[in-house]
């Protein structure tokens, strides 16, 4: 979850240098800078993927409208499976009750037209999303729909908690058994990102109740997650969702350690800016283990 038009700041660093071995895409050269939580300069991408070894839950959080962020998440996956990792893919894009369909395109029991016939793609799906689903079935690496269906966290942001009760035990498969709208700094924030008490047009939903739907989707997310990882041990799970989700280490990640205290997991911020010359890395502190800088221009 992220507002369509994103706060600039100005900031200060160097632009990514890398060398033949571990050389980006023409598009990506010169246009992404990568930092660790420390702020240090990554002088290559294969240095950061080098540190996300012991990691079972890789979170890569994004802007969804940023075009240059898509083409680094796919050079992410091919970094990983290419150091022989036994991954599997996460996305917020897909909902829980479309997997079946998710799993057949991927085993080519149906064809793509029929696949987003059914599956619900978000409008950006062939731009953004499509190479990563495409690469996963040209590997054969499960992808996981991991977010709850839109219709329950509309109910949600209508009629708060209580919605949930109502539903049939048929229905109640798609969403977490258990939503936890926890009253911690994910909170702060959401309430601060939906624009405190101003008005707009998200107010004429009760901002708790907007809350328990955030929370919904989180919840649901991270217990997709840890159900997979639970039948598949050995596998990491590269997971994309909204950077809202997953900074900071809250939302979705604060979900999953909840649910499985043990798992190790990374946070990776893709971050638009208009400027990589003038980033301030402080202004950043604590957001993820690692931080892309992506050139935007818009």
């Amino acid at each position: 979850m992220r507002k369509t038009v994103v706060l600039m700041i100005v900031f200060g660093g160097l632009i990514l240098n890398c060398g033949t071995k571990s050389s980006l895409p023409p598009v990506l050269k010169q246009n992404i800078s990568i930092r660790d939580s420390s702020g240090k300069l990554l002088p290559e991408m294969n240095e950061m993927i080098k540190r996300l070894t012991k990691t079972e839950v890789i979170f890569v959080g994004e802007i969804h409208n940023d075009s240059l962020t898509h083409v680094v998440e796919v050079e992410l996956l091919k970094r990983i499976f290419h150091r022989g990792h036994n991954i599997a893919i996460s996305l917020e894009m897909f909902e829980r009750d479309v997997q079946k369909y998710l799993d057949d395109y991927l085993e080519e029991k149906i064809t793509e037209k029929k696949f987003l016939s059914v599956s619900r793609p978000w409008n950006n799906y062939k731009t953004a999303y499509r190479p990563l689903v495409e690469f996963a079935k040209e590997k054969g690496l499960p992808v996981l729909a991991m977010n709850v269906p839109r219709r329950y966290a509309n109910r949600v942001a209508v009629m708060g908690g209580a919605a949930l009760e109502a539903l049939p035990d048929s229905e109640k498969v798609w969403v977490a058994r258990q939503l936890k709208p926890l009253n911690d700094e994910y909170k702060k924030r959401f309430i601060q990102e939906m624009g405190g008490t101003r008005p707009g047009p998200m107010m004429r939903f009760k901002p708790e109740n907007l809350y328990k739907a955030q929370c919904l989707k989180d919840d649901t997310m991270a217990e997709s997650i840890a159900e997979f990882l639970e039948k598949h041990p050995g596998i990491k799970i590269v997971s994309y969702q909204g950077d809202f989700h997953s900074d900071y280490s809250l939302g979705i990640v604060k979900k999953l350690k909840l649910l499985n205290p043990s798992v190790k997991v990374s946070v990776v911020s893709i971050v638009p800016v208009k400027d990589l010359g003038k980033i301030k890395i402080e202004s950043f502190k604590n957001r993820a283990d690692f931080l892309i800088f992506v050139q935007n221009n818009f």
